[in-house]
């Protein structure tokens, strides 16, 4: 047989081999929180950087409809894993104690990005201008669901403001048209606030975490099912976030390249922005001394106290069934700094 015959079998080899291989990579169906935005970067990297291939694992990155639809779709079976708000989570098992568990393997929001927003001609500069004033939010965001855990912690009581229902979409023009005083959510909502022509510097945010409010935000979830039958596929998908959560860290700019190529029709500037605005969330001064991923006990077991009493659950769900570190990458692999 010629050289150049032997190297044709080889290829061929080769090739079967790694089709082979690719066939019997575990696949995962992940669920985002929400439709694709710019601080979603660290997994569309991961995707696109073939981080998660490099792990051994095919993963399909699906757009979300809110933390809740999230973690239904991982209790159900119809999703393996997901992003999600942490207190999202411990509402649902503390309501459902009977139907199929979710948990939290990896902490991407160290701390929880609830936030207020006020226009500064509002008069409204702190906790305690928000006394009779109106606060526009849907029933079902995090942000009017602890809203009782921010006014335990600046001294208010939580009937001190009234609560507008609206929808999602109008809680900024609520606020811009007069409707209400105050409205809810994200800093990334800031930008929303900027389209209607408001400025960034007449806007007053009044952040939860910096009042005293110390809860975890958005992690990675995975449906009991699949922990417990692929618990080697979990821990893969954990090292590829992993490592993209420290590119991302490291430059954000370029890993928000891979949300436009998810979705060209983006505003790149804006998206990155979006990025950048979440960040102080991922990046905090526990992230550099512990390292990515990981949480404190004592912290998280505050966290079911407070969410049990914000949210009034039929029953106050054990903290050793809400998060796991069994998966998470070494200790050395999730520094960054």
């Amino acid at each position: 047989m010629s050289s150049l015959s032997r190297l044709l079998v080889a290829l061929a080899a080769w090739i079967v081999c790694a089709a082979a291989a690719h066939a019997q990579a575990p696949k995962v169906r992940f669920s985002l929180d929400w439709v694709v935005q710019g601080q979603h970067a660290p997994f569309l990297l991961a995707k696109g950087k073939g981080y998660f291939d490099q792990e051994g694992v095919d993963v399909t990155v699906d757009v979300g409809n809110g933390s809740a639809g999230t973690v239904q779709r991982l209790a159900s079976g119809a999703y393996d894993m997901g992003f999600a708000d942490l207190s999202t989570l411990i509402e649902f098992l503390g309501n459902n104690p009977h139907l199929p568990r979710v948990q939290a393997v990896y902490m991407v929001h160290e701390r929880n990005p609830n936030a207020l927003f006020a226009l500064k001609r509002s008069g409204i500069s702190k906790p305690a201008d928000l006394k009779g004033k109106k606060i526009s939010g849907p029933v079902f965001s995090s942000t009017r669901k602890t809203w009782p855990l921010f006014a335990r912690a600046t001294g208010l009581k939580v009937d001190d403001a009234a609560w507008q229902n609206v929808a999602p979409d109008m809680v900024e023009q609520a606020v811009v048209r007069g409707d209400v005083q105050v409205g809810s959510g994200f800093p990334t909502q800031l930008q929303i606030y900027n389209r209607l022509g408001v400025k960034t510097e007449d806007i007053v945010t009044l952040k939860y975490a910096d009042f005293g409010v110390d809860l975890y935000g958005n992690a990675v979830l995975a449906s009991a099912r699949f922990l417990g039958e692929n618990p080697q596929a979990v821990a893969a998908v954990l090292r590829a976030i992993n490592r993209a959560m420290k590119d991302t860290i490291a430059d954000p700019a370029a890993a928000v390249k891979f949300v436009m190529q998810r979705n060209p029709l983006l505003n790149e500037a804006d998206e990155l922005e979006k990025l950048k605005l979440v960040m102080e969330f991922m990046d905090t001064p526990n992230t550099r001394a512990d390292g990515l991923g990981s949480i404190k006990k004592l912290r998280l077991d505050n966290q079911v106290d407070d969410i049990n009493l914000a949210f009034g659950l039929k029953s106050k769900p054990s903290p050793d069934i809400i998060f796991s570190s069994a998966f998470l990458p070494r200790p050395a692999e999730r520094r960054y700094r």
